[in-house]
């Protein structure tokens, strides 16, 4: 069984971009990769832009993108991040706003 999550970043218009996380996407796994490896905003868009992942490992190891996945999310605002948790049947939000990740679990 996996723990899916979404990942996310609030870009310079305050529209979020966002991607879902398919294997341990618990706190104590990916927040500190996140908050060790991609604590610049250009990073984390890349690493957000670069698909659906399958897994996260530290850096610098690469993420694990599926080799066909959806587009990346576009949203209007951070208020939409919990609807596509749901959609995406995700357990847990990393939302990277305000120079800091956040964690919500759903």
């Amino acid at each position: 069984m996996s723990t899916r999550a979404v990942v996310a970043l609030k870009l310079p218009d305050q529209t979020v971009v966002a991607t879902y996380l398919h294997f341990d996407g618990y706190p104590d796994h990916v927040l500190p990769i996140l908050e060790t490896g991609y604590l610049d905003p250009d990073e984390a868009l890349e690493l957000i832009e670069g698909g659906e992942l399958r897994s996260i490992s530290p850096r610098p190891a690469e993420p694990e993108y599926f080799a066909t996945s959806r587009p990346t999310e576009r949203l209007q605002s951070a208020d939409e991040l919990p609807g596509l948790a749901r959609y995406l049947n995700a357990g847990h939000i990393y939302y990277y706003g305000d120079k800091r990740w956040m964690h919500q679990k759903l």
